[in-house]
């Protein structure tokens, strides 16, 4: 069922940290590895630029056509620059869903600007990255709730016995006493508690998520479950919400109705929310969604990621066959070091194909990709390194797995033979629809070389 969050996100627009740390920036299109041009306000009467100090390291200054100019790295995503612009960067080949991208890159974890938000969209994606970033978020925000003290509202209370407390019922207390046969006071009286709708929320989205994580061994998980426990352990007052309570509806009204000094419980209801209906968020674009740090994605990493992903997916129906990462050893990983054996006294290099396929044990394709348009014939540059990969592996085709696919080429190419080796090019289409499909072929076509 589709779930429309667009009212928590007019709610809070000025509530929070989104009153503070949002700031209407003028974007900056530009495209990863490309060079733009920058607007004269960006340049100070010295010369320097007039950007904060913590993304400079994000881009490269430069002069284009004699003008002040950045160039930018492999980064996708939005970054501050100051308080009146913004680089929005995007994809230098098309991608059509990056979430999913990111989402089945394993072991890749986007960059966090924390210091900065952003208004985010909708996507139906959330990659597991993207929930730690959130359930961190939500963990961060409940801290300064707590701080500031628990919101508590007044719930009426009626008591019976020999010792009331505030307004005494006699009616009630007259009818109690008859049946009875012995003096009751029924009193009625009003007592602060915190267990009322947004406190529900906040607890039911901690239990949420410690019902994810108690389960997870990893040592980089621990911290983040004792954090959970500990706010649902200080939430222990609290109850189960009602249905009418969780809904986008009842959270934003919730927002609205903040005291100015509980301002904070609007950071935790946002993320919340997110959490509770597992909504994705789109790492390009603006929307109303939420205001939360900016998020940015190395795009090189997650289409390396990604492939050897698809690839182990795919291939896993053949028992035979083996995809390890070459960019690490131990368990799933294939590294090696170059010389074998070396000249003593001299420092070993590594060898790390992005992808090693193995069949019955024996190295039979190494891949290695690039995040870049297949060329028809691959660079030199490339080719070198990928038959050194072979070479070493002891496998006679090798391939260069690259991003975008023309409509009219194949998922792997034969370019030719060097020496012993077969080198292919390799190619996924990003933008592909549907992706699922694109994916197939090409784990089809690699399974053919095998």
């Amino acid at each position: 069922m589709a779930v429309n969050l667009a009212a928590l996100g007019e709610a809070v627009g000025g509530r929070g940290f989104a009153i503070a740390g949002r700031l209407a920036r003028q974007p900056i299109a530009a495209v990863e590895q490309d060079t733009i041009l920058l607007p004269p306000e960006l340049v100070r009467t010295d010369g320097s630029l007039d950007v904060y100090d913590d993304v400079l390291k994000l881009f490269r200054p430069t002069y284009h056509k004699n003008r002040p100019a950045i160039q930018c790295s492999g980064w996708v995503g939005y970054i501050p620059l100051n308080d009146s612009f913004a680089l929005e960067v995007s994809t230098r080949v098309p991608v059509g869903n990056l979430e999913r991208l990111v989402a089945m890159a394993v072991g890749y974890t986007p960059d966090i600007l924390r210091k900065y938000t952003r208004q985010f969209a909708h996507a139906v994606d959330r990659p597991a990255s993207l929930l730690d970033m959130l359930t961190d978020q939500l963990l961060d925000a409940f801290d300064h709730v707590w701080e500031s003290g628990l919101m508590k509202t007044y719930d009426r209370v009626q008591r019976a016995g020999s010792a009331p407390v505030g307004r005494i019922m006699p009616f009630q207390s007259e009818w109690l006493s008859a049946k009875s046969g012995r003096p009751v006071a029924v009193s009625s009286a009003f007592h602060r508690t915190p267990d009322f709708g947004p406190n529900r929320v906040l607890r039911h989205a901690f239990e949420k998520l410690l019902s994810r994580y108690i389960g997870i061994k990893e040592d980089t998980q621990r911290a983040r479950t004792l954090r959970l426990r500990q706010a649902v352990n200080r939430l222990a007052g609290v109850g189960r919400p009602l249905l009418s309570e969780v809904t986008p509806g009842a959270i934003a009204g919730f927002v609205r109705r903040l005291p100015s000094q509980h301002e904070h419980y609007a950071d935790a209801l946002m993320v919340a929310q997110l959490l509770i209906f597992d909504m994705g968020l789109s790492i390009r674009g603006t929307g109303g969604v939420a205001i939360l740090p900016s998020i940015l994605i190395d795009m090189a990493k997650v289409f390396e990621n990604y492939v050897r992903r698809v690839l182990a997916d795919g291939l896993r129906d053949d028992e035979r066959i083996e995809v390890k990462d070459g960019n690490k050893g131990g368990e799933g990983g294939a590294k090696l070091v170059l010389f074998d054996p070396i000249t003593d006294g001299l420092k070993n290099p590594g060898v790390t194909p992005d992808i090693v396929i193995d069949v019955e044990g024996k190295t039979k394709m190494v891949i290695d990709a690039k995040y870049k348009p297949a060329p028809r014939v691959p660079e030199r540059d490339d080719v070198n390194q990928v038959v050194l990969y072979g070479a070493r592996y002891g496998a006679d085709r090798v391939m260069l797995l690259h991003a975008g696919r023309q409509a009219e080429r194949q998922p792997t190419e034969l370019c030719g033979h060097v020496g012993g080796f077969q080198v292919y090019n390799g190619m996924v289409d990003l933008n592909a629809e549907p992706i699922e499909t694109e994916e197939a072929n090409f784990v089809e076509a690699v399974r053919l070389l095998l």
